[in-house]
């Protein structure tokens, strides 16, 4: 259902004109045509999208107005620390399975 929340929100945030361009993070072709829906429609709207490591696709970058691609290495400098402690004391941490070499 993510694909479809995506989509969804996409259109009625155009729709109520809350976005100028929104960045679409996905490689995702099941989202296709929601960005064309938007083009179509929107014509001042814009969809640009930012492709996940490995994650490039001809069908999305078709439809799109711009993309780019994030690269692997922005990707783990972007992300938080292994553990975070709050204000409270109270610490947050990432999976195991997600550890990184940061």
């Amino acid at each position: 259902m993510t694909d479809v929340n995506i989509s969804t929100q996409m259109i009625i945030d155009a729709y109520n004109d809350k976005y100028d361009m929104a960045m679409l993070i996905s490689g995702d072709s099941d989202l296709v045509p929601p960005i064309k829906s938007i083009h179509q429609n929107f014509k001042e709207k814009r969809v640009f999208v930012a492709f996940p490591p490995k994650r490039f696709n001809n069908s999305v970058k078709a439809v799109s107005k711009g993309h780019m691609i994030i690269g692997r290495k922005k990707l783990l400098d972007s992300q938080f620390p292994y553990k975070i402690k709050k204000a409270d004391g109270y610490t947050i941490s990432k999976p195991d399975k997600w550890k990184s070499k940061d």
